[in-house]
């Protein structure tokens, strides 16, 4: 790669965090809250329905549907759960 073609590429570069940056000022405080609280809430979930579809197949006597339902509704509880400690420890790092 040449002397311009790196030359070149660093300006993309700094265009597009600068665009980057722009999209983000955009953004409340709320909107912001919201994003990561559906951030967390899709974690839980996903993490919830694939220990409850692995489970369902160690025990083939269970019911799949049941259990799948089950597995995304601690998911998305967890989930809620992950938020609430990570703004608790949040704010008390802010206090400190």
């Amino acid at each position: 790669m040449g002397k311009q073609a790196k030359r070149e590429r660093k300006e993309e570069m700094q265009e597009a965090a600068q665009k980057n940056a722009a999209e983000d000022m955009s953004l409340t405080a709320e909107d912001k809250r919201f994003a990561g609280t559906l951030n967390y809430l899709a974690r839980g979930i996903i993490i919830g329905g694939s220990l409850a579809v692995i489970i369902g197949w160690m025990f083939p006597e269970a019911n799949m549907g049941r259990v799948l339902g089950l597995g995304l509704l601690s998911g998305c509880l967890a989930g809620v759960t992950m938020m609430s400690v990570h703004e608790k420890k949040k704010k008390k790092k802010k206090g400190d």
